[in-house]
């Protein structure tokens, strides 16, 4: 091979920046390539092109959010599943596998199916948002629809001040319930539901599991959660946060276990049944 600049033969593998572009745009990506010795000038060969590919396909994915090529076989072999099997899950054409797990970039509704048939937590996610959005605004949700954003920064916000998501249910019970007193409205429209160590959000092991799988959050030891960054208050209206630092100032002394002990004295708890949503209308006898 010589160089095609200055017919140099002799050429060292180095890494090299390239700015290629994908579906009109233009990635930046740092990957192996043959460099001449004399003017270095890069050149690829088969496989540094192909690979090259990949990796621009990949920083594109990454941008908007994409399985990369490397996720979506893990989602495959995660299965055991050749990629005619997988293509069968997925009721697609095996060539979309093939050119998925290489340098063809899938759609968002591709990539859509591929979480949904394949990412548990994810799955779980969709089915809970589908059942936010099935249900209208009534006493169980605080007169107001859920909303995942507020329901995440308030997690983000209280999980600073108690111990443990034990706790944290809690801090989120009444800081919703506390609103609602107030203000007619809770803040974040979670639901709760009567359980064994006291009031806890509807299905909330599927929403810390999701926040944790995001990255939102990290798990310690003892079961602790920890938020990667801090909660953006900036959402919330004045009267929402004004609640929330009253919840969090209560739990800062112990972690929240008087919140824990308090709950189980609350109407709304001793009025409902074990497993049942509990209503709204008990936030008039706030024990705080």
């Amino acid at each position: 091979m010589k160089c095609l600049e200055c017919s140099g033969d002799k050429f060292e593998e180095k890494k090299c920046r390239f700015t290629p572009e994908v579906k009109g745009e233009e990635v930046e990506i740092i990957v192996p390539a043959m460099v001449c010795v004399k003017c270095h000038t890069p050149f690829m060969n088969d496989t540094q092109m192909n690979q090259m590919r990949k990796a621009a396909a990949d920083a594109y994915r990454k941008t908007y959010d994409l399985l990369t090529s490397e996720e979506i076989v893990h989602f495959r072999n995660l299965f055991g599943m050749s990629q005619a099997a997988f293509s069968n899950y997925l009721k697609i054409g095996e060539a979309s596998i093939k050119r998925w797990e290489t340098y063809f970039v899938q759609d968002a509704s591709q990539d859509e199916l591929i979480r949904l048939k394949c990412d548990e937590a994810y799955a779980e996610y969709s089915a809970l948002n589908v059942h936010w959005k099935s249900h209208s605004p009534d006493i169980y949700s605080g007169k107001r629809c859920f909303s995942w954003e507020l329901f995440k920064q308030a997690v983000k916000y209280l999980i600073g001040v108690t111990k443990s998501p034990l706790f944290l249910n809690k801090a989120l019970f009444y800081a919703d319930f506390k609103h609602y007193q107030l203000y007619g409205k809770s803040i974040t429209g979670t639901r709760y539901a009567h359980l064994e160590y006291g009031p806890c959000p509807e299905q909330y092991t599927n929403l810390f599991n999701f926040m944790l799988q995001e990255n939102m959050l990290i798990q310690t030891e003892g079961h602790t959660l920890n938020t990667i960054e801090p909660a953006n208050l900036t959402i919330f209206s004045a009267s929402e946060k004004e609640v929330l630092e009253s919840i969090a100032n209560l739990a800062k002394s112990d972690g929240g276990k008087k919140l824990l002990k308090m709950s189980h004295q609350e109407d709304a708890y001793k009025n409902s049944e074990s497993m049942a949503l509990i209503s709204y209308e008990f936030a008039k006898n706030l024990k705080i």
